[in-house]
């Protein structure tokens, strides 16, 4: 027996898994109750996409009479990740809300059950939970807070009750003050009200507070500051954030846009060319460079500005040839002997079958 236990993880160390499963296999037909062996097996199983063969495992250990109380806890948890693994969420959550029961502070059962109100949309179950996993994961605990907070306010707003999502949003902020993506959800529920000044300083905290909302909240807080005739306040923010992300092409081409609105096309031309001595590598910049040079006239600088955009794009294609390497992941064969390294992360698993 030790022969083929050992036989087993020199076959999961190569990563010939065949050879470690019938070995494993063997093993447990002869001794079922070696739990060593047949949770390896059952994980292998789970590893390799065979995930009903894992459930089945599993369920059949929680029914034996002749197994103790920790043996069967560890075999709930087992089930749950099974369960987990092929996508079957809400039985996944029913099996860690089993081990909860035992095991109140259990931390991996805590983050996999916060995780899955996010996807089984029940986020009062989560939120309650997201709490108890604070005191064991902080970290963890706050980044599936902000995902629920959000999560459940989208899901309010899909139902029509703005007042609701609002009172989430604003939970969510007291909390967590510089998400944008808070904001920005606030300031879509103030504007359908009606209260522009109300969306536009929403709006406005979210582009400060993230990158990525620049491009789509800045022609709204733009026409904002617009209709109030605030555009010195318009202008005072795009100087804020090209002077903390002076890269930021979004925002140096707004910018630029803004001065041609009021017609000092030099002061556009000098700040786009300012933005790529400090991002010279921005394609977005040149091309709009190239464009502002043609619109004044410049049309001699907008050839040399375009001449030096099809540089920047050769330069982009050999550092991304440069960069270009072969990702190889490897798999070990800890995960198989290990219940606190079994993979935990759903798997498309069609066509499964599961005992009931």
């Amino acid at each position: 027996m030790e022969a083929a236990l050992r036989r087993s993880l020199r076959a999961a160390v190569a990563h010939e898994w065949e050879t470690a499963e019938t070995w494993l296999e063997r093993i447990v037909e002869v001794d079922s109750a070696d739990l060593d062996a047949y949770h390896a097996l059952a994980r292998l199983y789970r590893q390799q996409g065979a995930v009903g063969r894992a459930i089945r495992m599993h369920q059949n250990l929680l029914l034996r009479v002749n197994v103790g109380r920790l043996e069967k806890r560890d075999a709930r948890l087992e089930l749950a990740r099974d369960f987990d693994a092929g996508g079957f969420s809400e039985r996944a959550a029913a099996g860690y809300e089993e081990v909860l029961d035992e095991a109140p502070k259990h931390a991996e059962a805590l983050q996999r059950l916060v995780s899955l109100s996010l996807v089984n949309r029940t986020y009062v179950r989560g939120l309650a939970l997201v709490k108890r996993l604070r005191r064991v994961d902080r970290s963890a605990a706050d980044s599936l807070d902000l995902s629920l907070h959000l999560a459940q306010a989208d899901a309010q707003i899909d139902v029509g009750d703005a007042d609701a999502a609002r009172s989430t949003l604003k939970r969510c902020l007291r909390r967590y003050k510089d998400c944008g993506a808070a904001w920005s959800r606030l300031g879509a529920l103030e504007a359908e009200k009606g209260r522009d000044a109300r969306a536009v300083d929403a709006w406005r905290k979210a582009v400060l507070a993230d990158a990525t909302l620049t491009t789509s909240l800045l022609p709204k807080i733009e026409a904002g500051f617009a209709a109030r005739k605030k555009t010195r306040d318009y202008e005072k923010l795009l100087r804020i954030l090209a002077n903390e992300r002076p890269t930021d092409a979004d925002v140096r081409i707004a910018l630029s846009r803004w001065y041609v609105s009021r017609g000092e096309i030099k002061d556009a031309i000098e700040e786009l060319s300012r933005a790529i001595e400090v991002a010279p590598d921005s394609v977005k910049l040149r091309v709009a460079l190239g464009r502002q040079l043609l619109d004044g006239g410049q049309e001699s600088e907008a050839l040399k500005a375009y001449g030096n955009l099809l540089d920047a794009l050769e330069h982009d294609e050999l550092s991304l040839a440069s960069a270009a390497v072969e990702d190889t992941p490897s798999s070990t064969a800890s995960g198989l002997w290990s219940s606190s390294k079994s993979s935990t992360s759903p798997s498309k698993n069609a066509g499964v079958e599961v005992d009931t």
